[in-house]
C-alpha cells in the first residue's frame, strides 16, 4: 500500500520525487541514518535504472559531505570518537596515502565498515579530496546497483529476482574482500 501511494505520488510529481530521495541521502549521511531503505525505497518506485541514478548522486554528495565536515570541522571529534570505534581503518592508512583511490574503491566494494561511519573516518585520513570523490562514487555504484535492483523485485514480489539481488550482494562482497587480501599480499 505504502509503495503505491509513492507511485502514485512520483507520477504526480515527477521531478520532485528523485530531488527529495537525493536530499534524504544527502542528510542521511550526514547525521548517520542508515541509507539501505531510502536505496531499497528508490528501487521499489522508481525502477532499477532512475533508482540506481538517484541513490548514486545522492550516495555521493552525501559521502562527500560528511567527509569534508570530519575533514575541516569535526576531525578532533572523528578521531576520538569515531576511530577509536573502528581501529582496523589503521593498516589502511599507509594504502590511503599511497594508493587512495584503489583503497577507497575497495573500502566501498567491501562492507568492513559501515558506509555513514566511512565517510567520517576517511575525512581524518591522509586520503586526497580527489582519490575520496571519485573512489567513493566508483565504488559505490556496483552495490547501489545491487539494493536498488533488490528494491525494485521487493515490490515486484518476484522470488527469483529476490534471489538474484541477494546473491548479487554477497557476489559483490566475496569479490571484494578477495580483492582485499590480493591487494594486501602484493603490498
Amino acid at each position: 500500500m505504502l509503495i503505491e501511494n509513492l507511485k502514485i505520488y512520483i507520477g504526480e510529481h515527477p521531478t520532485l520525487t528523485p530531488l527529495y530521495l537525493i536530499i534524504a541521502k544527502i542528510v542521511g549521511a550526514i547525521l548517520f541514518f542508515p541509507g539501505t531503505p531510502l536505496t531499497l525505497l528508490a528501487g521499489a518506485t522508481l525502477g532499477t535504472f532512475y533508482g540506481s541514478i538517484i541513490s548514486v548522486i545522492g550516495n555521493t554528495i552525501g559521502a562527500v559531505a560528511a567527509f569534508l565536515i570530519s575533514r575541516f570541522l569535526l576531525k578532533d571529534y572523528v578521531q576520538k570518537n569515531i576511530i577509536t570505534k573502528y581501529k582496523g581503518i589503521d593498516k589502511y592508512e599507509k594504502r590511503l596515502t599511497n594508493n587512495g583511490l584503489v583503497t577507497v574503491i575497495i573500502l566501498r566494494l567491501i562492507p568492513l565498515f559501515p558506509f555513514n561511519a566511512l565517510n567520517y573516518i576517511l575525512g581524518v585520513t591522509r586520503v586526497s579530496n580527489r582519490d575520496y570523490i571519485i573512489g567513493t562514487f566508483v565504488g559505490i555504484i556496483p552495490g547501489t546497483i545491487a539494493f536498488v535492483y533488490f528494491g525494485e523485485a521487493i515490490r515486484m514480489l518476484s522470488v527469483y529476482n529476490i534471489i538474484m539481488a541477494i546473491v548479487i550482494i554477497i557476489t559483490l562482497t566475496v569479490l571484494g574482500k578477495k580483492y582485499n587480501k590480493s591487494y594486501e599480499v602484493n603490498k
